[in-house]
């Protein structure tokens, strides 16, 4: 398994469809989440993203892609360039047929929650459907063709080819040089991806930075250099913050107390636990969970 892959692996990731169908009247669609990344492909007609990035709205049309992670600007889809009514009484959802516009919009969940790693992609990553490539391009396609058919099993069908978006949107941004830093440039680095790939594959093994070293062949200082270079983290410290994201996405789950957490992280006391996981997330395991309670994503009601 390449370094790439194993990443994607350990995240976890899963597409959510929200919705595929047409869009009528002034409609307007305000999607940000702090956790997922939301994704929108405009299947028919023209959309516009009003977002501080760009100066003008961006004018989206039909083949576009466009995806906003969590650490995006506030921003808007719209039918229009400058006219933004959420609550117009004539906007409509429709059957793709009917509407003047037609999209598919979701979510790409991850399973642990994987915020360093965001921050080294584009916060908004825009692909005009000339520039998909290939395999991006005939995905794209085949989301589009099962949006307009609307057969028997279409939704769950556009759900799980929405899987391979995030994956090969996060390739394009490596090909096309949008990615200058972090842990999507380490694995260009052979003996530095094989590292990464070790200690996603197997994070509880109880690594040591000699034991690491002699797995991938380099020094303690050199690998302790590639890591601070690329990652701003030491190999050890990196680690850490792995295995507190993985922690934090096992509080997310309501059988799972704190005690049992810091048990399967393999921690003697959840003090100790506690101490590790504030240090990691700047927040105490506690506050994390209750912060992640109740949340809610805005929907789009998918068409009858």
């Amino acid at each position: 398994m390449d370094g790439l892959s194993s990443i994607f692996h350990s995240l976890s990731l899963r597409a959510r469809l929200i919705f595929a169908g047409g869009l009528c009247g002034r409609w307007v669609i305000d999607h940000n989440s702090e956790r997922a990344i939301w994704f929108h492909l405009l299947t028919k007609g023209t959309g516009w993203i009003h977002s501080p990035v760009w100066s003008e709205p961006l004018q989206v049309e039909a083949g576009d892609l466009i995806l906003f992670l969590p650490h995006a600007q506030k921003h808007y889809l719209s039918y229009s360039a400058s006219d933004l009514e959420p609550n117009a009484p004539d906007a409509t959802t429709s059957h793709w047929w009917q509407g003047q516009s037609g999209l598919v919009c979701g979510l790409i969940e991850p399973g642990v929650s994987p915020a360093p790693i965001w921050q080294s992609l584009p916060a908004e990553i825009f692909i005009p459907r000339h520039q998909a490539g290939s395999i991006l391009g005939q995905l794209i396609e085949l989301i589009v063709a099962e949006s307009v058919s609307e057969r028997f099993g279409s939704f769950s069908v556009i759900e799980r080819l929405c899987d391979g978006i995030f994956i090969l949107a996060v390739r394009h941004c490596i090909e096309h040089q949008l990615v200058s830093e972090g842990i999507f440039t380490a694995i260009g680095d052979s003996r530095l991806e094989r590292a990464l790939t070790l200690l996603h594959q197997e994070p509880w093994h109880p690594w040591t930075l000699s034991e690491l070293c002699a797995r991938v062949g380099l020094s303690k200082t050199a690998l302790t250099q590639k890591f601070d270079r690329t990652l701003k983290l030491s190999p050890m410290d990196y680690l850490l913050h792995w295995r507190m994201q993985i922690a934090a996405d096992w509080l997310n789950e309501t059988s799972m107390t704190i005690d049992k957490v810091a048990a399967r992280c393999g921690y003697d006391s959840p003090s100790s636990f506690s101490r590790a996981f504030k240090r990691c997330l700047g927040i105490a395991p506690g506050q994390y969970r209750r912060s992640r309670s109740g949340t809610e994503h805005p929907l789009i009601p998918v068409p009858d």
